[in-house]
């Protein structure tokens, strides 16, 4: 069975970020031999005073393969309410990978949490009309975690675009690749322009920086820009902080 797994709202300041946290969870679920996982995206919500959320307000989904859903979705509640962090409060959405779906009410739900501040009642009354095809749970603190847990997986299944958690380092050995090289390397299924636009011809690039993959179309994607007639992944340089 496939799924998309869904967390929000499980750090604080001091401890490792959601995204890690369930990149953690997936890892222990693999070990238990519960679950096989896929890469995680990071969604964006609103920022607004009346929500509460630790710096950035975003929820990170993946997808995951399952033959015991019963058993894999408790041990997500478990592993949640043991290792998210003191004073969060964590939301868990598990919800059915299945293209026979209308995923469009969950779509028209996460787009809402992306310009307006929503509840837990809308969250759960979202999630009534999927039925068993969706697990919606929180697990301390006041559990709205569940809105960006169910808005994530929504968005997932809506294939919106997200960023990919983690970063790409560019090997010590070597810098010209040319497009198929660097998708064969690095998972890459699509190659886009900032402004969104598919590269379908197969370019050379310089591969010299960080860069961080995006999750558009419903591929990973990496966006090329072009620097002095080369073109290159679009860098992602670690501001400082001053």
């Amino acid at each position: 069975m496939n799924l998309f797994v869904c967390i929000d709202d499980t750090d604080n300041l001091e401890s490792i970020g959601t995204g890690e946290l369930l990149e953690n969870m997936m890892r222990e679920a693999a070990v238990r031999g519960l679950a096989k996982s896929g890469f995680v995206v990071r969604y964006q919500f609103l920022i607004d005073d009346a929500i509460a959320y630790t710096s950035h307000n975003s929820a990170m989904c993946c997808t995951a393969q399952t033959d015991d859903r019963a058993a894999f979705t408790a041990f997500c509640e478990s592993y949640l309410r043991h290792n998210a962090a003191e004073g969060s409060d964590p939301g868990l959405c598990v919800l059915t990978d299945d293209e026979a779906l209308d995923y469009a009410p969950l779509i028209v739900f996460g787009r809402l949490a992306q310009t307006q501040v929503l509840t837990k009642a809308q969250a759960y009354a979202a999630a009534k009309a999927f039925g068993d095809d969706v697990h919606l749970s929180e697990h301390g603190g006041t559990g709205i975690g569940v809105i960006g847990a169910l808005a994530g997986a929504g968005l997932r299944a809506g294939k919106a675009e997200g960023r990919i958690k983690g970063k790409l380092y560019p090997p010590m050995d070597r810098v010209e690749w040319t497009t198929e090289e660097f998708a064969s390397a690095y998972g890459v299924g699509r190659f886009a322009d900032e402004d969104g636009s598919e590269i379908t011809e197969n370019l050379t690039l310089r591969f010299e920086l960080p860069t961080k993959l995006v999750y558009q179309a419903g591929k990973i994607t990496a966006i090329l820009v072009e620097k002095d007639g080369v073109r290159m992944p679009k860098p992602k340089i670690k501001k400082n902080k001053g």
